[in-house]
């Protein structure tokens, strides 16, 4: 009678090393799908970080930012990265009450009214509201136009 020890193991090739299963294949497959997914997911996460949140328009073009707690600045858009946007030449709208009573608006310059003189001013994308480019005819640009003329 043959003891069952002496009989060769189907699980293991002639040099004793274990043959691959469909086990072993189907877990590298696995292995290899979850490690793809990742790389994909890590491209995804860079991409989105790299890339701008979005794209108002052209550089160099005036336009009105609405932030969160409901203030608007008008500048010339000078970078949008992937988190923030930067103006140049920022403007924003001052109300005023004349010595007559009347009410009335007029446009300040940051950088000549500011005590500090910003060169540019960059806001975080998480709190622009909106952001639209000022038409070169609106009564805003001439205003802006104006008090360049003045300087």
């Amino acid at each position: 009678m043959t003891d069952h020890r002496d009989l060769p193991n189907p699980a293991f090739t002639p040099a004793g090393i274990p043959a691959p299963g469909w086990r072993s294949s189907t877990a590298l497959l696995v292995a290899a799908v979850a490690a793809a997914a990742l790389v994909v997911l890590a491209l995804f996460f860079w991409r989105q970080q790299s890339d701008p949140a979005f794209a108002p328009g052209a550089l160099g073009v005036r336009y009105g930012v609405q932030l969160q707690n409901g203030q608007m600045f008008y500048g010339l858009l000078r970078e949008v990265g992937p988190r923030h946007l930067q103006l140049d030449d920022v403007y924003y709208v001052q109300t005023f009450t004349a010595p007559d009573g009347r009410q009335g608006n007029r446009v300040v310059s940051r950088q000549k009214n500011d005590w500090h003189g910003p060169q540019s001013m960059t806001i975080p994308l998480d709190k622009v509201m909106t952001i639209e480019q000022v038409g070169g005819a609106s009564q805003l640009a001439k205003l802006i136009e104006q008090d360049k003329a003045a300087r």
